[in-house]
């Protein structure tokens, strides 16, 4: 018992020491200019590592955000890549759109403030963040009875996204054009994803 007590208590130390030491590296590499040229082979390594590490971290919470990051990992087909599955249809912001493209018989663009990323114990608000990470600047169209959101699976040259408010510490936010400088040195590859949900009745 005492030996499965000792593996636990360095387990928890070193994820501890870990998580400390990959915020410090966020804030730093976070506070960085946007330039390909300020950034060394080393920050390029730890972009790369945080944003696999990022994805699995977030798989349970989020996890058509961080099936996407990892979709940058390898080259995309020239045609979007179909998934079915109807989890934003819950949101109030894609609702909104979805009446508005059935009117107009156009496309409709996804658009959330960057408030709306925020982590929340409260079930609507998670949802609404779920979706707005995973769809932001998205267009929506109605085609005969299915809804399709057709996503570019790309990072902005700059974007500081909030993600989670800590007590005492303030808010854990990402600066979304440390994984752009990836795709211009092209470690990352984008593409498009449309996701397909059959129109509700």
């Amino acid at each position: 018992m005492n030996r499965w007590l000792r593996r636990l208590l360095i387990s928890f130390v070193t994820g501890v020491i870990l998580l400390a030491l990959g915020l410090y590296r966020l804030n730093e590499l976070n506070a960085k200019p946007i330039e390909v040229s300020q950034f060394s082979w080393v920050n390029k390594v730890e972009i790369y590592a945080l944003g696999t590490l990022m994805s699995l971290a977030a798989w349970p919470i989020y996890p058509e955000v961080a099936r996407e990051h990892m979709m940058l990992y390898a080259p995309f087909d020239e045609d979007p890549k179909i998934i079915k599955d109807d989890f934003f249809l819950q949101s109030v912001v894609v609702q909104q759109a979805i009446k508005e493209a059935a009117s107009t018989k156009k496309s409709q663009r996804l658009a959330w403030p960057a408030s709306a990323y925020r982590l929340s114990f409260d079930r609507k608000k998670y949802q609404e963040a779920r979706i707005a990470l995973a769809l932001n600047g998205a267009y929506l169209s109605v085609q005969d009875n299915q809804i399709v959101a057709r996503i570019k699976i790309a990072y902005p040259r700059k974007f500081l996204a909030p993600l989670v408010a800590v007590p005492g510490l303030g808010v854990i936010s990402v600066e979304e054009g440390l994984f752009w400088i990836l795709q211009q040195e092209g470690w990352y590859h984008t593409g498009h994803v449309e996701y397909v949900a059959e129109r509700p009745l």
